[in-house]
């Protein structure tokens, strides 16, 4: 008995090590990639957040950007059966660091082989991302050079793993430094958002003819969308952002071919402009349209319980400048494709809180004494006190953890009154 009991312990010990083994991605010219010996297509997420919901979604991957944490990201990725694109931080040229410096260049390159070594036999690693936006305008020779003994490091270190560098866009003097000095990189990231609908003719045009990934897409950006008077940028509703996703989706990344799939951005939430300009979900946790939508592109069917549509949002005062402390009123109009009841949450918050240490944005934090009533999908405010920039949002949630998602610019000005009192 305690000879059968061991070989079992042993058969478990060998099959569950065998199961754990890191599955080569092989690069298959003209096709694709294959992961263990079968096609694979990213369907991906940028974020570590909400992995059943991607699970559930039909998504396979999720990136990150740095390696702080990644072995629990990892556990938590193969637990789920999905992958994980792996980012690698690259310091941007700065007054710490140069890539004009050996010095700086090779303690970098040390510290890149050591992330490497640690996580490169775990079976959720899919790729490397070298660096995510650390090229800046493009035009620095040293730094595709560096970026070069990187990937060539990477890939001796682990050549089970494609190597790739994200870029802010492919414009011309990237495609040239990417072109001229980095052979050993395996394709190309590429993070777009306003433009991905026009990304495949771009490339061809600009004669682009490695593989790559969108390795960010989702709303059209806050520095591409119109602006008031006083350049405040004006949001798209979550049912415009989900409309616009899948329109790029089709035409950019669907296709395939050198394209081998892509990573929506932003699977959680974040404060960056707003509140809920990048989430995909709330501050509170609700999914938005742009999830049903990815559902949709991933998995040929709409999921079973879709988000509401936000149809308008009205106010006399949206995107025009207003004397403090003056009254005014706001007016949604929402739906849900299931017909279930809907509650409706106004708030005003200030444009902007600042940013922290880091150089990230604080999130903005509701002026409860701005909202005078709120009756549903309308509500009556009273403008700040304090002059400055400010935004009413709207936010509509369904009883399955669903929600929509507005909101419109003011511009709070000094009240004439307490001017003449001066």
């Amino acid at each position: 008995m305690r000879t059968l009991a061991l070989s079992f312990l042993l058969l478990s010990f060998a099959t569950t090590h065998a199961a754990a083994e890191a599955l080569p991605v092989k690069i298959v010219p003209g096709v694709g990639i294959t992961r263990g010996g079968e096609p694979y297509f990213v369907k991906g997420a940028a974020g570590d957040k909400h992995l059943d919901e991607l699970v559930a979604t039909g998504g396979n991957s999720f990136r990150t950007w740095t390696t702080n944490g990644l072995g629990p990201i990892l556990d938590a990725a193969q637990q789920r059966g999905l992958t994980v694109c792996a980012g690698i931080w690259l310091e941007p040229e700065c007054n710490w660091f140069s890539y004009s410096k050996p010095e700086n260049c090779a303690r970098q390159t040390e510290r890149v082989k050591k992330e490497v070594l640690q996580y490169r036999d775990h079976p959720a690693l899919l790729f490397w991302g070298i660096g995510n936006e650390a090229e800046g305008d493009g035009n620095n020779a040293d730094y595709w050079k560096q970026l070069e003994v990187l990937a060539k490091a990477v890939k001796e270190i682990d050549p089970a793993h494609p190597t790739f560098t994200a870029v802010a866009g492919l414009q011309p003097t990237k495609v040239a430094g990417i072109q001229a000095h980095t052979p050993s990189l395996d394709f190309v990231g590429i993070n777009t958002y306003g433009a991905l609908h026009a990304l495949r003719g771009y490339l061809a045009k600009a004669g682009w003819t490695r593989p790559w990934v969108v390795t960010e897409y989702g709303a059209r950006g806050f520095w591409e969308s119109p602006r008031t008077s006083w350049d405040a940028p004006i949001e798209p509703t979550s049912g415009n952002k989900a409309r616009d996703i899948r329109k790029g989706y089709e035409a950019a990344i669907q296709p395939g071919g050198d394209c081998w799939g892509g990573y929506v951005f932003l699977w959680g939430q974040k404060q960056e402009a707003t509140s809920t300009w990048f989430g995909i979900f709330t501050e509170s946790g609700e999914s938005t349209a742009i999830r049903d939508v990815m559902h949709e592109l991933w998995k040929n069917q709409p999921p079973p319980d879709r988000a509401p549509e936000l149809k308008s949002l009205t106010s006399d005062v949206a995107k025009k400048e207003i004397a403090a402390g003056s009254e005014f009123t706001a007016k949604a109009e929402a739906t849900d494709p299931e017909d279930d009841p809907l509650t409706y949450h106004w708030t005003v918050t200030p444009e902007s809180s600042g940013r922290d240490k880091n150089n990230r944005e604080r999130p903005t934090k509701p002026l409860t004494k701005c909202l005078i009533k709120s009756e549903g999908a309308s509500a009556s405010f009273r403008a700040p006190i304090k002059p400055g920039d400010y935004r009413v949002h709207i936010l509509v949630t369904d009883t399955r953890k669903r929600a929509a998602t507005g909101n419109f610019p003011i511009k709070v000005t000094e009240n004439s009154a307490d001017r003449a009192k001066q």
